[in-house]
């Protein structure tokens, strides 16, 4: 039961991210242009679309509920939150000027 409430949390905040990264493309994000910057252009795409097919695959697995999808799930969403990160912070650290 609570194994099934973190994944519903896990899938909202997943949802979240996706679409603020998504709904960024064409702003200002951490005082960088996106639209300017192709690599944070192409990190905040990529992690956008790639949070909403984790958000979509935990609702799959929700609703299958199999120990081993929902597992997976979960552990992928982290480590792409990992490198999602990395990559913006790599972007931000390392702006052309």
């Amino acid at each position: 039961m609570i194994i099934n409430i973190l994944v519903g949390v896990a899938v909202l905040i997943a949802l979240y991210i996706g679409y603020y990264l998504l709904s960024h493309l064409h702003k200002i994000m951490f005082n960088i242009s996106v639209q300017d910057d192709p690599r944070l252009k192409g990190a905040a795409k990529n992690g956008g679309i790639m949070f909403i097919i984790l958000a979509i695959l935990g609702i799959v697995a929700l609703i299958i509920q199999n120990d081993i999808l929902i597992l997976a799930v979960l552990l992928w969403m982290t480590a792409h939150g990992l490198v999602v990160e990395f990559a913006i912070l790599n972007v931000i650290n390392h702006k052309q000027r």
